[in-house]
Order: structure tokens, then sequence, then C-alpha cells
């Protein structure tokens, strides 16, 4: 009944089947009233948490996300491993975007949608195949030499009995090329947004050191040991060290400047890493 005012009995039975019963919308059962009725009046009253609006990709957003896809990341890929900044986005609305900038592989995207056809004898082939190499080649090596999708290979090896446990694909030699070729992707990746932020701190450091010399009396200033540059002993500067002794605690500035230590720190890290990655 469109339009019929909800009346104080509609409206405990709403509250009673929505939060003590814990009933989704879909469950809630009222006479005379249609789901969206239902839905309209759930929302009027506060029943459910309204959810939160999308926040607009701005321009900036879009742009390095075009960037991203001409290297070759996928939309898995960014949303993994945080590439795209800014607001947290989850891989479907990333997925979204990526389709509304048309950034897909158009022809990919095509092909996905045909169906394959097997004829007789190619699909005996396709299946001696999966026999053969289904222990040795990963679902997706084997659909390239076939045309067909992952999906696809995966799918006929279960019904085969060929399916392989995925610890055994990872290992895999065209699995470990994927991998190694991601990781130098991604490390790319990382070392330009680094110098990028870098570059904004140097930008501030040198206006702070130019409001600094101007004062009177000017502040005092110390020479870094690496990049040779004089900056004023502040804590912005120079990362400052303590050291217990006999009197106290002592404190001084480090020689290095924070330019210098966070590189230092970065180059040492990376060192560590390689260390522990065990060699394959």
């Amino acid at each position: 009944m469109p339009g019929k005012p909800w009346n104080a009995k509609e409206k405990k039975l709403l509250r009673r089947q929505v939060m003590t019963e814990a009933r989704l919308l879909a469950e809630v059962r009222l006479d005379g009233r249609t789901l969206n009725a239902i839905r309209s009046q759930v929302t009027r009253m506060a029943l459910v948490e309204k959810r939160a609006s999308r926040k607009k990709w701005s321009v900036e957003e879009r742009r390095r996300l075009r960037k991203l896809q001409s290297e070759g990341f996928t939309p898995r890929e960014i949303h993994e491993f945080d590439l795209l900044g800014g607001p947290v986005r989850t891989r479907w609305s990333i997925t979204k975007q990526w389709g509304r900038m048309k950034l897909a592989n158009r022809r990919r995207s095509r092909l996905m949608k045909k169906k394959r056809v097997w004829t007789a004898g190619e699909q005996r082939k396709f299946k001696a195949y999966l026999r053969r190499h289904s222990r040795t080649q990963t679902p997706e090596e084997i659909g390239k030499v076939w045309a067909v999708a992952r999906s696809t290979v995966a799918r006929w090896q279960n019904a085969l009995g060929l399916k392989v446990p995925r610890e055994a694909v990872v290992k895999m030699v065209y699995s470990q090329r994927k991998q190694s070729a991601a990781r130098k992707r991604i490390q790319r990746a990382s070392k330009r947004m680094w110098e990028v932020r870098r570059a904004a701190h140097e930008k501030e450091l040198l206006e702070q050191r130019k409001e600094l010399r101007h004062r009177d009396p000017p502040v005092s200033e110390q020479v870094c040991t690496d990049c040779r540059r004089s900056w004023p002993k502040r804590r912005s500067f120079f990362h400052i060290r303590e050291k217990k002794i006999s009197m106290g605690t002592s404190r001084y500035y480090k020689h290095r400047c924070v330019l210098c230590e966070n590189a230092r720190r970065r180059h040492n890290d990376r060192k560590r890493r390689k260390a522990r990655t065990p060699k394959t």
C-alpha cells in the first residue's frame, strides 16, 4: 500500500525483526509493505548504519593510476602494495575506475568473453597435454600455449584430477620468473616514490635554512659529514643522540643531516633484506 503512513505497531514489528532477530532486509516480512518500503523505513528509523559516501577520484589519483597501468601494474598489484597512495581504495574500487578510464586491455576483454568451442580431436589433444605437463607448467603457462583462459585450464585440471597444489605452482619456473619481474617493478616504483618524498623534504629544509639564516642573532650551523652541506643545528635538520654518562645523560647532534641519515638507513635496510632473501 504505497503512501500509507507507518503506525506504531508496524514500526515495533519492524524494529524487532531487524534489531532483535537480526534478519536481513530481504527476509523481513510485513503485511502490505513492499521490500522498497521496508528499506526506506529502516533508513528513516536509523536501524542500519548508513554507508559512507564514496570518495571521488581526484585528477592526481587518475593520473597516477594511468601511469601505473602504463608501467604494467594490475589493479590487484596496485591494491596489494598500496602503490596508489592517498585515500585507501579497495581492489574493487580500483578495478571499477580502471574500467571507467578504459585502461583495460580491450582485446583481452573480448577474448575472455568468447567461449572456446572445442572440436573432438582438439579437446583430446588438450587433455593429453594436461596429463603430460600439469606437474611442470602453471595453468597460466598452459593457457598461453593453447590460447585459453587460466580458469579454463584450472577447470579441466579439476575435472581430470590433475589439480596441482598452489605451493607447487608458485615454485615452478614460470611463476618464479613472474614473481621476480613483479618484485623489480615494485622496487622501481618504491624508489621513485621515495625520491619524490625526499625531494619535497629537501626543498622544505632549504626554505627553513634560508629563514633561519636571516635571524638576528643567526642560528649556529653544522656541516654534514656525508653531503658536506651546512645546516642549522636544530632537531629538524639533525637527529639528537643520547648517551649515558656518569653525570647523567649527554645529548648531542649527530654528524649526518636527516636527509643523509634517511638515505643511509634505506641503503642498510635494503642490504639486510637482500642478505636474508634465500638464493634460488
